[in-house]
């Protein structure tokens, strides 16, 4: 895998990349260096067809409550917890009555409730929720003077309660699907900050490799000097050589010697400073291929995410369009 990547590496660093102009070069090896970033805007990939569950009929049914085996109306909300609905829920049957809802294990229930979409007169309501696989089922009990909605007493009031109910289930799966495109776009957001920092991660690379390069060509111009200065200090050392061979006074000589032993001195301390200016040429031109490989990874990592947010955009539109369609 590694070598894979290095691979691929070396075509970013010495290849032409789409949409980039390779033009500018390392002085140091002459080799083509991958520029800070590809600007081209993120590619769109085929937008998923995501249908949304079927909502299934609210049907009448007989089911355990707080009162016994009641006749119910029952539905099934898809993709949500009970703990996603219960506060709307509580919220929708309270109706902004001042009656309080009491809750007892999973069963809300409120006394004398006022939902003029099923009648003008108070209700008592009870619902029972139960979590399924992958949604929730809501078990509604309508109460009207002591005797619980039917379809066999009250066809009419009870089709009114098969609306109030599948009203609510769809309405709840709409606004859990709206939540969650919400948490997508907010995965979305977190991709392209990603995505930014890998940027930015880049355009310091190259401003290091940049100090780099300007580092190698001012010591370059600091060998140049110092070798000039050995030159002069070579031609003093050869002069200063022949003076002493002349000189025959004892003490003349010495002084003549101590001038040579220092001017050796000096030679001395120039090539010591020659030798650690190349080392630093060295050391640099090491950091220089090092942070080219890490370029390759990284604009490594920003195509792959970049391919992540063009399927992250894609998921949400299909989502989006799937809310669309929820009724």
């Amino acid at each position: 895998m590694k070598n894979s990547i290095l691979s691929i590496c070396g075509v970013l660093l010495f290849g032409v990349v789409t949409g980039q102009d390779i033009g500018k070069k390392d002085s140091i090896q002459n080799t083509p260096l991958q520029l800070v970033n590809n600007t081209e805007p993120v590619a769109d990939v085929v937008i998923p067809v995501i249908n949304p569950k079927p909502l299934q009929v609210v049907e009448v049914v007989n089911s355990a409550m707080s009162k016994g085996q009641q006749s119910g109306f029952q539905v099934d909300i898809p993709e949500v917890a009970p703990d996603q609905v219960e506060k709307n829920l509580q919220n929708d049957i309270r109706n902004k009555t001042k009656s309080k809802v009491v809750k007892t294990d999973n069963e809300y229930s409120i006394q004398e409730t006022l939902l003029s979409s099923i009648s003008d007169k108070p209700l008592n309501v009870y619902a029972v929720l139960t979590k399924l696989d992958s949604s929730t089922r809501v078990v509604y009990f309508f109460e009207q003077d002591s005797v619980f909605v039917s379809g066999d007493a009250d066809v009419n009031k009870a089709n009114l309660c098969k609306e109030y109910v599948r009203t609510f289930a769809i309405n709840q799966y709409k606004e859990q699907t709206q939540k969650r495109i919400k948490d997508e776009k907010s995965k979305l957001d977190d991709l392209e900050k990603d995505l930014r920092k890998l940027m930015s991660q880049n355009q310091s690379m190259h401003a290091d490799v940049k100090k780099l390069e300007s580092g190698i060509n001012n010591i370059n111009m600091d060998i140049k000097a110092n070798e000039g200065a050995q030159a002069i200090k070579t031609k003093e050392i050869y002069t200063q050589k022949e003076q002493v061979a002349m000189i025959k006074d004892k003490e003349t000589k010495k002084t003549a010697e101590k001038v040579l032993d220092d001017l050796n001195k000096e030679n001395k301390k120039l090539r010591n400073e020659h030798e650690s200016l190349n080392k630093k040429i060295v050391k640099n031109r090491a950091d220089i291929e090092s942070i080219k490989v890490k370029i390759g990874y990284n604009v490594e990592d920003q195509a792959v995410k970049k391919k992540a947010i063009s399927q992250q955009r894609a998921y949400i539109r299909g989502l989006e369009t799937m809310a669309e369609k929820i009724k």
